[in-house]
């Protein structure tokens, strides 16, 4: 039984030009860091902070720096597979790109005439829906096949309801202006590891 195929991680091949991209971070933290990314025959070589924007001035987090090795790591999946047998016996088939595509239309369209757009829910979330790459293409697909529409995000809009019912909205503070501050009270957060460019 075939397996799916896994990615191999690209490494830096001697006297073969590199590129360095000038680009920013797509997760949702508010930072927007800006990135330096070597590229060389298409493939990301590593991934760097750009002192273009003075806010994140060449830092980034651990998270972001690691993205080429989750991209081309030997546990990314490559080809889509269907699940053969009962759930949890890992049991998997690969199948072509287009069978794959077409399985999934066809249970979306069964549902839709069956018991309407609204009995499908785009069910998703994850730390790459920053503004480069949420409610944008998948927005339009959701919207006109009428499915039910999610508080984005699962975590957020709950949170983000409970803030404003208790404390009600309260504005934030620019980096420029921590340093003005007389006094400074972190409560309930540890930026050392969810707000790195607040420390310095």
């Amino acid at each position: 039984m075939a397996s799916p195929a896994k990615a191999e991680r690209p490494r830096k091949v001697p006297g073969s030009p590199t590129t360095v991209v000038e680009t920013a971070c797509p997760l949702d933290c508010p930072d927007a860091c800006s990135l330096a990314v070597t590229v060389q025959k298409g493939k990301v070589i590593t991934l760097d902070g750009s002192h273009r924007n003075p806010v994140t001035d060449g830092f980034i987090c651990a998270k972001v720096r690691r993205f080429g090795e989750r991209g081309y790591g030997p546990d990314r999946l490559l080809y889509p597979a269907i699940r053969k047998g009962p759930k949890g016996e890992g049991r998997f088939q690969r199948v072509p790109w287009d069978e794959a595509l077409e399985r999934i239309a066809d249970r979306m369209r069964r549902a839709r005439a069956e018991w309407g757009g609204a009995s499908i829910l785009p069910f998703s979330y994850g730390g790459s829906n920053g503004l480069l790459t949420q409610d944008n293409l998948d927005a339009k697909l959701w919207r006109r096949f009428g499915t039910s529409r999610l508080a984005r995000t699962l975590c957020a809009a709950p949170t983000g309801a409970a803030n404003m019912a208790l404390y009600g909205k309260m504005p934030s503070v620019t980096y420029q202006d921590y340093p003005e501050a007389a006094l400074i009270i972190l409560w309930g957060v540890n930026p050392s590891a969810s707000g790195i460019h607040l420390v310095p």
